[in-house]
């Protein structure tokens, strides 16, 4: 499959989700996340700030912020500025606003981190069984993690059940992700 049907398609399927659906999924994904052993050894945890269809991360910031997935753990978000994008250190959910195409990202004041260990949860559209992704095309994670060297880093994907197929193209530039935890499919 091509990144650009992957898009497409992955698009249509997660808007024609119904809200109940869509709980249901992001309950499963955000239940076997915590379950994972990584909580066990991180103290980094870099979300995507979910937006739109996206798989819910916001419940999962909120989470680890609250303490719930285990002491000491910091948050860091990222935040675009033209081609690049960067992770802030956020402490509350206050300090988010709406920025890049309204996802929202940290506010000013926040202190700009350098992902080097703990677990990044990256976004996509698509994803197959070698973990390879199809993100929205801006190609900003690919370029963070080249230039971070976060070798310390877990790369962790949430996916919806249909979101995997058997296989995308992918370049030698494309990072793929070390796990994506995926929605249980017993309640499509």
């Amino acid at each position: 499959m091509t990144k650009e049907e992957a898009r497409s398609l992955m698009r249509k399927m997660r808007a024609e989700l119904s809200r109940q659906q869509r709980r249901i999924k992001d309950k499963s994904i955000f239940d076997r996340l915590f379950a994972d052993t990584v909580w066990q050894e991180i103290e980094w945890f870099y979300p995507y700030v979910s937006y739109g269809t996206e798989v819910d991360t916001i419940s999962m910031i909120r989470h680890v912020l609250n303490g719930k997935a285990g002491q000491g753990i910091r948050v860091a978000v990222p935040k675009v500025c033209g081609r690049e994008m960067d992770f802030y250190e956020i402490t509350g959910m206050k300090q988010l606003q709406p920025g890049y195409h309204g996802i929202l990202e940290p506010v000013a004041e926040c202190p700009k981190v350098l992902a080097q260990e703990g677990l990044m949860l990256l976004p996509g559209l698509a994803f197959d069984k070698e973990n390879h992704r199809v993100g929205y095309g801006g190609g900003y994670y690919d370029r963070y993690l080249a230039a971070c060297g976060g070798k310390k880093l877990h790369l962790y994907a949430a996916a919806y059940d249909f979101q995997i197929v058997d296989r995308i193209e992918a370049q030698r530039h494309d990072i793929a992700v070390h796990k994506i935890i995926v929605s249980q499919n017993k309640h499509n």
